[in-house]
């Protein structure tokens, strides 16, 4: 039979191979989200279908890596107490009905929480903001939650899928939100369903007067020329895009907000980084009002 003394030193191996396995857990798992070599998209413009098996293996490691080191943290607890009380076994079973009982709890208002991660990211600096908020229905506004250790660890698991995400698509700053789902109590999480649209991404140089283009709102580019709050109407977006190439870019381009950008100062034959001006955007919407507005004011495909 084992002495108390060499229970305890077994209790105490436990607890540290618990600490030093969620640990390495977690580190793998981060590791496989950066490596992932499957950020592309294939023959046919899709991503490649191996890309989400690859982060979500990576996923799993690390939510069994705080799972695990979060059980190691309640066996310490158990242990240092079970240590200076001179108590063998009762900070244990104590320690696990604490756990059952945060299950059963947890479980009662569901194991998953949706929640809003908020982000400003630039490819030189990384993430200046990531905070995680949730909406409060009574003051119709979203809130933070969590300590700023608890944020972390949640930023940890979703800023290498944001990261990879935005390489693919060569942008070099964005800011926006997306929607992650966090496991109660535990802070394992993971974005839902990312690259499908449901994010919400803003590109930092665009301007007001390039959304109001983009839109094809006149009033609202008439005002914002008006109060010069563009600063500069030639001003581009990461993809090199104009006002002008946004507003003739939409294939419902109206040639009074074409008018209102050339009156003032847009160079008609700006390009983009894909090489499109604003009338190779017209010719291949086939809006021959605004081609020939363009070409008045010396604009080449």
């Amino acid at each position: 039979m084992l002495s108390p003394i060499a229970k305890h030193n077994r209790r105490t191996t436990w607890v540290i191979t618990g600490l030093e396995a969620g640990a390495l857990l977690f580190v793998a798992g981060l590791v496989v989200l950066y490596l992932n070599p499957f950020w592309h998209f294939d023959d046919g413009g899709f991503l490649d279908w191996r890309l989400q098996w690859w982060n979500a293996a990576g996923e799993i490691l690390m939510g069994a890596g705080v799972s695990t080191e979060a059980l190691a943290l309640v066996g310490l607890a158990a242990h240092i107490v079970s240590r200076f009380a001179y108590l063998r076994t009762w900070p244990y079973l104590m320690a696990a009905l604490l756990v059952c009982c945060a299950v059963i709890w947890v479980s009662s208002a569901g194991f998953i929480r949706n929640l809003n991660a908020h982000f400003e990211w630039n490819a030189a600096d990384g993430f200046n903001v990531f905070r995680l908020q949730a909406w409060d229905e009574g003051a119709r506004v979203w809130r933070p939650v969590g300590s700023s250790g608890w944020q972390s660890t949640v930023g940890i698991q979703i800023q290498p899928l944001l990261r990879g995400y935005f390489k693919l698509n060569d942008w070099q700053k964005m800011n926006g939100d997306i929607g992650i789902r966090v496991v109660r109590i535990i802070p394992i999480a993971w974005p839902v369903k990312l690259g499908s649209l449901d994010e919400t991404l803003q590109d930092p140089d665009e301007t007001e007067l390039m959304r109001a283009a983009a839109r094809e709102d006149l009033k609202a580019v008439q005002q914002i020329l008006s109060e010069s709050k563009s600063g500069n109407v030639n001003a581009l977006d990461q993809s090199g895009e104009t006002a002008l190439i946004l507003a003739c870019e939409n294939p419902n381009a109206t040639p009074a907000v074409v008018k209102a950008l050339l009156a003032a100062g847009a160079d008609a034959n700006l390009r983009s980084r894909n090489g499109y001006t604003a009338l190779t955007w017209s010719q291949a919407r086939n809006n021959s009002e605004v081609s020939r507005l363009l070409r008045q004011a010396g604009g080449r495909p």
